[in-house]
């Protein structure tokens, strides 16, 4: 019953731009609590007005029953002509808020006061829209589950100025994040995942910061050589520099001795968390998919996305 009646909602969509703008008959427009009493002292006035033939009473009547019809149209124009865009939305672990970030403004360059955005069941936020210079504001979605999360449709809504009504429209964007799965933190083993140090320990793997010394090793390069070292007869020693010994570790799906999937996913997910933040150069290996090992926050998130994603159809 529910979802027959959203499809003869009047929803805003947006454009080959991804635009949604906000039309007049897009919006619909009811009384709230505080109206409703409103409505009932205008009605309790007018009787009492007539029952009396008092006229103060009546021109009292009149002009709260004018500042109503007044406020029913600056409710309505509030919302008009308003243009929302999706930006980008956060990656989070699963059970984490992901912000879906979006900018709002007026074309026409109208304020607009006490904006209230929220996606369905989840916390709304509150903006303004002045000078037509727009705003870029955030709205919270409580994610669940590893994947794609698409929060839907979006609600704006205003009561100004008064708080007597309440005008509201629907928008269907397109917004979706991508949710990576609650990480597990385990102990790192050579078989859970698999591990295994780097053949160019003291090759030169990683040249950026002068770290000290340490005796000659065959194969050593030429440029690491200490020379003034040599020429004062301290001996023959290399130059070491900051990731000059870099493990290079495989988190392996199939290494997992675990045999529910999304069990082995956050284990994983754990082990990207914790190593991202150490001086080790970590690839994964999925099926069908292997991502080469290196350490930087372009490579976490490769490897996050490529755990949230696994086998789930686009």
């Amino acid at each position: 019953m529910k979802t027959r009646l959203l499809q003869f909602l009047r929803i805003v969509r947006p454009t080959s731009d991804g635009t949604a703008t906000i039309s007049g008959r897009k919006i619909y427009i009811l009384p709230t609590r505080y109206g409703m009493v409103f409505g009932i002292l205008l009605g309790t006035l007018l009787i009492a007005s007539i029952n009396y033939a008092n006229n103060p009473a009546f021109i009292l009547t009149f002009l709260l029953t004018g500042v109503f019809i007044q406020t029913i149209f600056h409710t309505w124009r509030n919302l008009v002509d308003l243009q929302l865009r999706w930006l980008s939305a956060d990656s989070v672990f699963a059970g984490e808020i992901s912000d879906f970030h979006f900018r709002i403004h007026d074309p026409k360059g109208r304020n607009h006061y006490s904006l209230q955005l929220g996606f369905s069941d989840q916390n709304p936020v509150i903006a303004n829209c002045l000078n037509g210079e727009g705003e870029q504001l955030s709205i919270p979605c409580q994610s669940e589950q590893r994947g794609w999360l698409m929060p839907g449709r979006l609600t704006l809504e205003t009561r100004f100025p008064l708080g007597l009504l309440r005008a509201w429209c629907y928008l269907d964007t397109d917004a979706k994040a991508i949710i990576w799965p609650k990480p597990v933190h385990v102990p790192i083993t050579s078989a859970n995942p698999a591990d295994k140090g780097s053949n160019e320990g003291d090759r030169g793997v990683g040249t950026d910061d002068f770290v000290g010394h340490r005796g000659y090793h065959p194969g050593d390069q030429l440029a690491h050589i200490h020379w003034k070292a040599l020429a004062g007869e301290k001996g023959l020693l290399v130059k070491q520099f900051g990731g000059d010994r870099v493990n290079r570790l495989w988190l392996d799906f199939d290494a997992l001795d675990v045999p529910n999937t999304e069990k082995r996913l956050q284990i994983l997910a754990g082990a990207v968390k914790e190593l991202a933040s150490q001086p080790v150069h970590y690839g994964l290996r999925l099926p069908g998919t292997e991502i080469s090992p290196d350490n930087n926050e372009t490579h976490r998130k490769k490897c996050l996305d490529a755990l949230a994603l696994f086998d789930l159809s686009s």
